[in-house]
């Protein structure tokens, strides 16, 4: 008899269980956004988040400023030493009705 050839095995389909995440929209201008006045709904749920994020941006950079004076630094001393680093656009997504919004600010040394 013949050898019969080998059967080819076929690789199991595993399912994608990453859920899939609603498409990211961009604001040029955040702060336009901020003070803009708002006419329906999710404008206005926008318009606070976009608020409370640059809240946050600004309390984060006050913190910082007040703990490095604490420690002696004067405020020319931690502007040559330090820059705030801002993206150009704030992305919002919106997720089962709620608005999620992502700025991330951050603090980084300057370089020499």
């Amino acid at each position: 008899m013949a050898s019969r050839k080998p059967r080819p095995t076929t690789a199991a389909v595993v399912p994608d269980l990453t859920p899939e995440q609603p498409a990211m929209t961009y604001l040029t201008n955040p702060v336009s956004v901020a003070h803009q006045t708002p006419k329906t709904r999710d404008e206005i749920a926008i318009r606070d988040a976009v608020r409370k994020v640059l809240a946050e941006t600004e309390a984060t950079v006050a913190d910082f400023v007040a703990g490095q004076t604490a420690e002696g630094f004067s405020l020319a001393e931690i502007d040559q030493l330090y820059v705030v680093e801002l993206p150009l656009m704030v992305g919002y997504r919106v997720d089962g009705g709620r608005i999620r919004v992502s700025y991330d600010s951050r603090i980084v040394e300057r370089s020499a």
